[in-house]
């Protein structure tokens, strides 16, 4: 009955929701010159492997384009998450990604959203910092058929500008403002001769002292830390390089490298008591800040042979990232126990790609792909076993087990000398080595026969994972072979409108934990997931190319979904782990709607709703509390209702300079936080971003506002592993709730320089 009560309202609400679209299209204006000069540019995409209009792809995505990027100031996963509806996206206090796309995938260490890069699938440093980029497309739901396994959700898609043998240009931009932050880039692009070669290049570097702060309050023996105030600091720089021109009248070559170095803070998280009246404080008091240093190296070369009839393209990456992550466990001022994280990560991929170029009526993509990701993580626990003697002085076990590298200069070199002797034991947490690979094979391909357009898709996967726990020489390894249909189907009422049905496949590999993060004691494996997503919707443009719109309900079937979990069990035995908690399934329906309503002013709105319900799920704690059923239940990170909306206004002062103002509205629906036994709810919250400026042929001059009424509100939010070894400490299992704050008001002015 409630799954019907919930059809029943998502068919109504797609109802009214056309009923509101389509009297806009019949209200055509004359055709003018003038009128022509207010079009909404064509975007085009490369969702299905070849280069499509966005309004003639059938199904629902987002585009950002680069110059809304770099207008709206966009260089953050948080910042692109509140552009789209029924998109969670941010960076984790770990600096990996926290992504869902209707409620599919999951945060913390479970993803199920893809991210890449110029077609090349980043598994290492997604919340990396790329810039210089043509567009950014978010593709909603299931992508299995063509771009595999760990795209269950969806796919984020980063584009970057290409080389330009044309001509000589480039941009440099800064920026400063509250918080310290300081930011600077430099864009170029340079021919090479005149045989068609040209180089691009992109470099920045900024520096923000955050906005998390540590008192250094005193600990219970009346001692203090003098450590830094600015816990949330964060330096990151980098660029990328790339080259690109033809070796033969039917052969072109791509390449490009990047680099990118993060120091920033790790699992700083802010704490509260109350799970019911979330108050955002700013104050993160613990011992010793959480930092967390990574380093990435990254190439990819592109091969593309243009045959009769079709192209021939090879594209191969090899990715390098090291990361060093410590936490401070028990986020307290106590030297209680902390957490040294360690880790490699090498990435290769290889795909060979084959697409039709006719301009019949059956148009194809097919290929094959492999990849390999190789970690090795040696994370320790540090204890600590200290007596505070009445002269001032320290005793107590004062060995410093770092092994053969003494990296106390790099990780505490902000802690004072008494403070180094506290550490007395470390015990193993994750030595582990993983290899996680892909094999595929795909073919996608349409077939348009007077106003209708048949597709059909499948890949066939074979994935594998081997992991290794080298603390308990333990070994397992687990895999499948996967086939990823997918079906649509697109009837045209016009040339600017069509209707779509769409019916496709995804799944996430499965993988092993460690039983416990406190003891290491063995490998735990959990299964792959699966979902189905079956949608309808509407595309359309009109008013002679001022509006255009696009209308999606869809209902998914998520089987054996994998989430992240952390409790304590009855024997205090504390436990970080992803297991299949169970079915779910959401219907939603998305909306947006752009006009550009005069030469200066233009207009967007955007708005989704999820229903979502656990249907079967059943989880046992652990804690002598008995089987919980979760069935009926809503699953994590599952916003209720979410829309946005941007204004656009820019007008000439003169012949020479032009006004600009914009304003970005965001309001994220309440969801339930990370943990779906026992979970927080994350209130709604709604966001104004805006800029104001002037824009001169080669240069602008930029006010930005983030968080313009200074809304507090948390990316994540979820209970404490609090166990009955810290309930002195900590006031009991359940009782500390802990998220991750977001931005709060921000004033920045920034400069471009363009040539």
């Amino acid at each position: 009955m409630l799954r019907r009560e919930r059809l029943r309202l998502a068919v109504s609400g797609l109802a009214s929701a056309l009923i509101f679209l389509f009297p806009v299209g019949a209200a055509n204006a004359e055709e003018t010159d003038e009128a022509a000069s207010r079009t909404i540019e064509e975007i085009l995409v490369t969702a299905r492997k070849r280069e499509e209009s966005l309004l003639e792809i059938p199904e629902s995505l987002a585009v950002l384009t680069g110059e809304s990027i770099a207008r709206g100031n966009i260089k953050g996963l948080e910042q692109i998450g509140f552009q789209v509806p029924n998109l969670n996206l941010s960076m984790r206090l770990d600096g990996f990604p926290n992504v869902s796309i209707r409620g599919l995938g999951s945060f913390g260490n479970t993803q199920g959203v893809g991210f890449y890069l110029d077609d090349t699938q980043i598994f290492s440093d997604a919340s990396s910092r790329f810039g210089d980029l043509e567009r950014i497309e978010v593709l909603k739901g299931p992508q299995g058929t063509l771009y595999g396994g760990s795209n269950v959700g969806g796919a984020v898609k980063f584009v970057s500008v290409r080389p330009n043998p044309e001509e000589v240009s480039g941009k440099i931009k800064v920026l400063g403002g509250e918080q310290g932050t300081i930011d600077g880039e430099v864009h170029i692009n340079l021919p090479l001769g005149d045989a068609g070669w040209a180089m691009r290049a992109f470099v920045f570097g900024a520096s923000d002292d955050g906005y998390l702060k540590n008192a250094n309050p005193p600990r219970a023996n009346g001692m203090r830390r003098q450590g830094t105030a600015d816990v949330g600091q964060v330096d990151e720089a980098g660029g990328r390089v790339s080259l690109a021109g033809p070796l033969s009248d039917r052969l072109s070559f791509y390449g490009s490298f990047r680099y990118n170095e993060y120091d920033g803070p790790n699992n700083t998280w802010v704490r509260e008591l109350d799970a019911h009246n979330l108050r955002h404080p700013n104050v993160v008091n613990n011992s010793i800040a959480g930092k967390h240093e990574r380093d990435t190296k990254a190439g990819l070369v592109e091969f593309t042979l243009e045959l009769d009839g079709m192209d021939v393209l090879w594209l191969s990456s090899y990715t390098d990232t090291f990361s060093s992550r410590y936490t401070d466990i028990d986020i307290r001022e106590e030297y209680l126990f902390d957490l040294l994280r360690p880790e490699d990560m090498m990435v290769t991929t290889h795909e060979l790609r084959f697409t039709s170029t006719g301009e019949g009526a059956l148009e194809w993509t097919a290929g094959i792909y492999h990849s390999k990701f190789e970690e090795e993580m040696n994370a320790y626990i540090w204890w600590f076993d200290t007596v505070a003697n009445p002269d001032g002085t320290y005793s107590g076990n004062a060995a410093f087990l770092f092994g053969s590298e003494d990296v106390s200069g790099h990780w505490w070199g902000d802690v004072p000398d008494p403070a180094r002797e506290l550490m007395s034991v470390r015990t193993p947490a994750e030595l582990r080595n993983r290899d996680k690979t892909h094999l595929a094979a795909f073919a996608s391909m349409t077939y348009t026969i007077d106003d209708w357009e048949w597709g059909v898709g499948l890949r066939v996967d074979e994935w594998e994972n081997k992991t290794v726990n080298r603390d308990a020489q333990i070994a397992n390894d687990q895999g499948d072979t996967e086939l990823m249909p997918r079906l649509s189907l697109t009837r045209w009422l016009s040339e600017e409108a069509m209707l779509y049905g769409l019916v496709a496949w995804g799944y996430e590999p499965g993988g092993f934990n460690l039983t416990s993060f406190l003891d290491g004691s063995g490998l735990i494996p959990f299964g792959r997931e699966e979902a189905v997503n079956y949608e309808v919707g509407w595309k359309g443009r009109w008013a002679d190319g001022r509006a255009t719109a696009s209308l999606a309900a869809f209902f998914i079937d998520y089987e054996a979904r994998q989430i992240e979990y952390h409790l304590v069990q009855a024997d205090g035995t504390a436990i970080e782990a992803i297991t299949n908690f169970g079915d779910s399934e959401q219907y939603g329906i998305e909306a947006d709607l752009s006009i550009q309503v005069t030469d200066e002013l233009s207009l967007s709105l955007v708005a989704g709703t999820i229903e979502a319900e656990w249907i079967e799920a059943q989880f046992d704690p652990g804690d002598g509390s008995g089987i919980q059923d979760l069935s009926g239940n809503s699953p994590p990170v599952t916003p209720d209702f979410s829309w946005g909306a941007t204004v656009d206004y820019r007008r000439p002062i003169n012949n020479r300079v032009q006004f600009m103002a914009a304003l970005q509205i965001s309001h994220n629906g309440e969801y339930e936080g990370l943990q779906a036994w026992n979970p927080v709810t994350n209130p709604s919250f709604t966001l104004v971003n805006g800029q104001l400026g002037f824009l001169w042929e080669n240069m602008d001059l930029m006010l930005h506002v983030e968080n313009l009424t200074d809304e507090g509100y948390y990316n994540d939010v979820q209970h404490f592993i609090n166990g009955h070894d810290l309930v002195g400490v900590l006031g009991g299992p359940g009782a500390i709730v802990i998220g991750t704050l977001g931005q709060p008001r921000l004033t920045t002015l920034s400069l471009s320089y363009y040539f």
